[in-house]
């Protein structure tokens, strides 16, 4: 299978009141097309931290992150926000909807910022109905609840046909029916399309329904399942 991300020897530092803070050491993996691996750990062991890392949103005090087979971090600004554009997927854990938007609105909007043209809208309506949000299309982020608007901003993570998905607990805000769902979509959806997801979860019951399981503590992986 092909490597779409490298992460070789990564760490991560910061400043805290004068005292050098280490959030991650030596981190090194690496992920193929068509699977979904989930990132376990308690709260603090650096998950979020290694996910922003590996999505283009945080740079790493040192090691390698390639993404596609290309050193993402040696980019330019511009070059970075244009492959992010056109590859990257990011489901963030409190959603960032746009308000003024509905839901349908809210999940079309990465396609005014891609070069790849329209949606398949046949896709994009399965879509939409698989994950239930039929009825939900005219509602605002306001009108909807909290499950639905993660449903919402879900789809608008892959509506751009990404290579790549990071997700940070993407079924944090679901009931356990909705979320087993919203998992057996994402699995199929990597699995179907050829797609890499890498997600950060806290349920053993969703983590072990994906391809893959690495599991952190004290900013180090100490399991690789």
């Amino acid at each position: 299978m092909r490597k779409t991300v490298e992460i070789h020897h990564v760490g991560k530092s910061v400043e805290n009141e004068g005292q050098k803070q280490v959030i991650l050491k030596d981190i090194c993996f690496s992920l193929e097309a068509g699977t979904i691996t989930a990132i376990v750990g308690k709260s603090g062991c650096g998950k979020s931290t290694l996910l922003s890392i590996v999505s283009g949103i945080d740079a790493p005090t040192s090691g390698l992150v390639k993404l596609l087979g290309t050193d993402f971090y040696k980019k330019g600004t511009a070059e970075q926000e244009h492959f992010r554009n056109e590859n990257i997927g990011i489901l963030f854990q409190n959603y960032h909807l746009i308000p003024e938007l509905t839901c349908e609105e809210n999940i079309r909007m990465p396609l005014c910022f891609s070069d790849k043209g329209k949606v398949n809208e046949r896709e994009l309506d399965r879509w939409i109905k698989g994950v239930g949000l039929d009825k939900k299309r005219r509602l605002f982020p306001r009108q909807m609840s909290g499950g639905e608007q993660q449903r919402t901003a879900i789809l608008r993570a892959i509506v751009n046909d990404p290579q790549m998905l990071f997700a940070d607990e993407p079924t944090g805000a679901l009931d356990s029916k909705t979320g087993d769902s919203i998992i057996k979509f994402l699995v199929g959806y990597a699995h179907n399309a050829g797609k890499t997801i890498l997600l950060v979860t806290h349920d053993m019951d969703i983590a072990v329904q994906c391809d893959r399981v690495i599991e952190m503590a004290d900013g180090r992986i100490v399991g690789n399942l």
